[in-house]
């Protein structure tokens, strides 16, 4: 019955046990409930059926009433207190004053029904309450359906969760995202900011999430027999998987390249699976040169030493680009600085991370994007932002904040890595923009 809303016949029960006399306690036993939640189901519906035919302030019955001299001595009335003043005795004139109630209703069970006190001698006082099964159930239900229809927030309320949303979906950010950098300034739930945007209360609309699309169907390729390339002897997806298991704590690259169009630059790029940053270096060549240039740059950006440490393994696919496992494995002078082992054909799941993260690259630079008028400097800044945006997989915490503390301040210096607010994070377009654009 946990977390179980109260049906008619529940509230049947309640109300004929009410005008038995039973107590709170042994019809919450009969249902099965709290206490508390039968108290708060009678406290909640109970109703007003008969009205005071003279109301008096609680002082009079209860308690020595203080006030006095409310009418600053113009009724020369010489009474000790104004209790007794029906002219100044309400609630117009005395800040004191409080409706009285009958004790009987300030405890357990809260009304009227079953009361043994017949006539009530409090009846010309004290109002009456009620329970009553049929009403309850009719606000119950009266409360469930505008619980699920319209907006319970103000207008005003309404246009300061808009300025708040909608810049940061325009920048490219997730609902998830926005939620947890500002919990407490968002009074709604996560499902009901999807419901605002779909219904288009906000600027932004559904076009301006990144993932609120509909997505192609995937091509599914022939049942092929197992790819025998020389280079993958011993270097294959399942010899990685026995290598990790033999030494789990070792540092883990996913490595990729990312196309502009086809003759054109093109992104080498390397992701830190414990962490998720991700570093890119733009190729003005997408040959087998090219990635080796690339990733002996970095190596002697870093030392060998320090990429021995933090890149022991690189896990890439079979495409020509990374043909020579060798050369990628050792620097320029033969002295080996990784260990290289390749996908199984047509399994890019088992480099799934960086294939995710491709997202956030397409998020600016879409498909078919020629990459011929980007600069280094200008990939710096992409990834930058890319590794600043918090993830719901890192418990909200950045690629970042991760990667300072487990691959260290100097090789994020070296990377050119930089922080940024949460809020400042652009995944449009319009980050890689030059001023001469007018696209």
């Amino acid at each position: 019955m946990k977390n179980k809303h109260l049906t008619f016949e529940e509230r049947i029960v309640i109300e004929e046990q009410l005008n038995k006399g039973v107590s709170v306690h042994k019809i919450a036993e009969r249902l099965d409930r709290p206490d508390s939640s039968v108290v708060r189901e009678i406290k909640r519906n109970r109703y007003i059926f008969h009205t005071a035919q003279k109301e008096h302030c609680d002082f009079k019955y209860e308690r020595a009433c203080p006030v006095e001299n409310l009418c600053n001595g113009t009724r020369k009335c010489f009474r000790m207190r104004c209790n007794d003043c029906e002219e100044y005795c309400n609630a117009n004139h005395c800040y004191n004053y409080t409706p009285y109630i009958c004790p009987k209703l300030k405890k357990s069970p809260f009304v009227c029904n079953g009361c043994s006190e017949n006539p009530c001698r409090q009846g010309a006082h004290s109002p009456k309450f009620k329970y009553n099964a049929r009403r309850a159930q009719i606000v119950y239900e009266d409360k469930l359906k505008e619980s699920r229809e319209g907006i319970t927030l103000s207008s005003e309320e309404m246009e300061k969760l808009d300025n708040l949303v909608s810049p940061l979906l325009l920048q490219g950010q997730s609902l998830k995202n926005i939620i947890n950098n500002h919990k407490d300034e968002i009074p709604v739930s996560e499902s009901s900011l999807y419901q605002y945007v779909d219904r288009c209360y906000f600027t932004a609309r559904n076009l301006d999430m990144p993932r609120k699309v509909r997505f192609k169907p995937r091509y599914k390729h022939d049942k092929r027999a197992q790819s025998l390339q020389e280079f993958a002897i011993r270097r294959t997806y399942k010899d990685f998987q026995e290598f990790i298991k033999k030494y789990p704590d070792v540092n883990i690259w996913e490595l990729d390249t990312v196309i502009g169009i086809n003759g054109g630059y093109s992104l080498l790029t390397m992701l830190h699976r414990k962490s998720t940053f991700m570093i890119a270096v733009l190729l003005k060549e997408h040959t087998q040169e090219a990635v080796i240039e690339a990733l002996n740059d970095i190596c002697e950006s870093i030392g060998i030493e320090e990429f021995q440490r933090l890149f022991q393994v690189i896990l890439t696919d079979r495409g020509t680009e990374f043909s020579n496992p060798l050369a990628i494995e050792c620097d320029r002078y033969g002295e080996i600085k990784t260990k290289l082992f390749y996908c199984d054909p047509y399994c890019s799941w088992q480099k799934g991370m960086l294939e995710r993260n491709h997202e956030y690259i397409r998020q600016v630079l879409p498909k078919g994007r020629s990459f011929n008028d980007l600069s280094q400097s200008d990939i710096h800044l992409l990834m930058n932002h890319i590794n600043n945006y918090p993830r719901a997989s890192l418990n909200s915490v950045s690629p970042y904040d991760l990667a300072k503390l487990m691959l260290g301040d100097n090789f994020l210096k070296a990377m050119k890595s930089e922080r940024i607010l949460p809020d400042d994070v652009i995944l449009k377009p319009y980050l890689m923009r030059k001023p001469f654009d007018n696209k």
